[in-house]
């Protein structure tokens, strides 16, 4: 009884995860797997239900599989996304960036809310509320872009941007421990040019804005509330995917957190920022939820705000 039991059990396995086994103990081989087509998301301990939906999909690359222990299935990744998938998330995100501020203060002129640009600091270079205010309609769009292509576009979850309640806790955790080691990473090689130049690269931009009197509110909203959520769906929710789509975990990190470095702009800060943009990856890789990378990107953000105050 029990050798049937196992010998069903092993079926099933076999059967669900495409893993052909042969007569006399023989390695199992590749062959082709099966996916409910509405089962997009990446989790564990979660197989599909309908089996009335199932559509024969490539040979499953193990590689995929990381299982904890042997009691553990995980369902491979839905299908990956065009290969172009990189590229019109970082247009998504360019466009949602500076559509915002090429369109939105002349029509607030024309409707009287403002008078000139120079309100907004968009013509003169100067940092003002409603520079902030841009700041935070430009992420949301952002977000609202990446977003409708998924759903849209991608025809895929939410779940597939990491948005997800499951490890809840183990998100939090790893988003906890993750900003202790990105802000001593980050502080070991930001040191030498704390040293030279006498500033904290990941701290100058904003102590820039922090000096402007009256500004502290709405820079804590933007830089410690609204800009890592959307930074996160971004690069981890989105790109990050992309790049996995495409590359192995370790290079998918990597790659990720450079392009994270280079879009902020800032030349001081790139090696300190490309070091939290691989921390951020990491968690992510190994939670699967958004919620890791937020608190950490949150967290860190939080302790430079306060910093600067």
């Amino acid at each position: 009884m029990i050798a049937q039991a196992h010998k069903d059990t092993v079926s099933r396995f076999s059967r669900i995860t495409g893993c052909i086994r042969t007569s006399g103990g023989a390695e199992p081989r590749k062959a082709q797997g099966y996916i409910d087509k509405q089962h997009v998301s990446y989790e564990s301990s979660k197989m599909p239900i309908d089996y009335k939906n199932e559509e024969p999909v490539a040979a499953i690359d193990w590689d995929e599989f990381h299982p904890t222990s042997p009691y553990d299935v995980y369902v491979p990744r839905g299908p990956p996304r065009k290969k172009w998938s990189i590229v019109l998330g970082l247009l998504l995100y360019l466009v949602g960036q500076f559509s915002v501020s090429l369109f939105l203060p002349p029509i607030l002129i024309a409707m009287g809310i403002i008078i000139s640009s120079e309100e907004l600091g968009t013509t003169t270079g100067s940092i003002t509320a409603g520079t902030f205010w841009l700041l935070n309609i430009a992420n949301i769009v952002s977000i609202a872009l990446i977003i409708a292509v998924v759903l849209g576009f991608y025809k895929e979850r939410l779940s597939s941007l990491g948005f997800t309640t499951n490890k809840l806790p183990k998100a939090l955790l790893y988003g906890v421990v993750g900003f202790v080691v990105a802000f001593i990473l980050a502080g070991i090689v930001g040191y030498p040019i704390q040293q030279q130049l006498g500033v904290d690269p990941t701290q100058e931009a904003l102590s820039v804005s922090a000096a402007v009197p009256g500004l502290l509110p709405i820079v804590f909203l933007s830089g410690v509330i609204i800009a890592p959520i959307a930074e996160e769906i971004v690069f981890r929710g989105y790109l990050y995917k992309a790049f996995r789509d495409r590359f192995k975990p370790s290079y998918a990190i990597v790659l990720s957190a450079a392009l994270f470095s280079v879009i902020h702009l800032e030349l001081l800060a790139a090696v300190p920022l490309f070091v939290i943009g691989v921390v951020l990856a990491y968690v992510y890789e190994k939670t699967g939820n958004l919620m890791a990378p937020i608190t950490l990107h949150v967290l860190n953000n939080a302790v430079a705000f306060l910093f600067v105050r």
